[in-house]
């Protein structure tokens, strides 16, 4: 090998190594590589704050909210605008039986807006607005639509003034159904203080997705108390 083609070897194996280093930071969910967040929360107590995502949903979310309540679990929804506009009634009944809602977006968009850090401020703004029509109080925490982070993500999220939040573990029932086998590992994948992403919510009036969650989510109720945990809000379980 030449000396030039060592240089141009050198040179491209660096921007490889860059490119994977920027995807990384953009998609792992435990680094935060362009700015703060938080992915999990101390381990000082045995618990778990559960985290649905894309909602609220008619048909699916008050559904979830029932195994919830069976099971004794509060949870937080990381809620699209939108949809909170279409469903106050629903979200105010989550607020009622102790869950936290949290801001996922107003329109969920996974285009423009995540490169933007203008066009996602006004975005997360307005969501702020319908959560503070429906709940009287400015969200904390924002959940990034697909979980995606960059530079505009994290600098839009400093200006509404709030903290990115990923998750520890993901059900991954967004793309995937969640088998009996699937909600077994990841119960017993988690530890005090996991973050647990799951989805309430589909752009769909019916989806086969989150008929399995439903199906599945008693499962991991059930051996996550197995296993001693409690359920907590992502509040109760960052001020722990």
């Amino acid at each position: 090998m030449s000396l030039l083609d060592a240089s141009l070897f050198g040179a491209a194996s660096v921007a490889v190594s860059a490119a994977s280093l920027v995807a990384t930071g953009v998609f792992h969910p435990r680094v935060m590589l362009f700015g703060p967040g938080i992915w999990r929360g101390p381990s000082r107590q045995n618990a778990v704050a559960l985290t649905f995502d894309d909602g609220p949903h008619p048909h699916y979310t008050a559904r979830i909210a029932e195994v919830l309540a069976r099971h004794g679990a509060r949870a937080t929804f990381f809620c699209i605008g939108r949809e909170l506009e279409r469903y106050a009634s629903l979200a105010r009944e989550l607020l009622d039986a102790g869950h936290q809602l949290e801001n996922h977006t107003y329109r969920h968009d996974t285009g423009r807006d995540l490169f933007s850090a203008s066009r996602l401020e006004g975005d997360l703004e307005r969501c702020q607005q319908v959560l503070v029509q429906v709940t009287g109080a400015r969200a904390r925490y924002y959940r990034p639509a697909v979980g995606i982070r960059n530079p505009a993500v994290h600098e839009a999220a400093r200006r509404v003034g709030m903290t990115v939040v990923t998750w520890t573990l993901a059900a991954r029932d967004g793309a995937r159904r969640l088998t009996p086998k699937r909600a077994l590992a990841l119960a017993e994948r988690a530890r005090p203080g996991s973050i647990l992403a799951l989805h309430d919510g589909s752009p769909r009036e019916r989806s086969p997705l989150r008929e399995h969650t439903l199906q599945q989510l008693p499962l991991l109720l059930s051996r996550l108390r197995e296993r001693g945990f409690s359920f907590v809000t992502l509040s109760e379980l960052l001020s722990a």
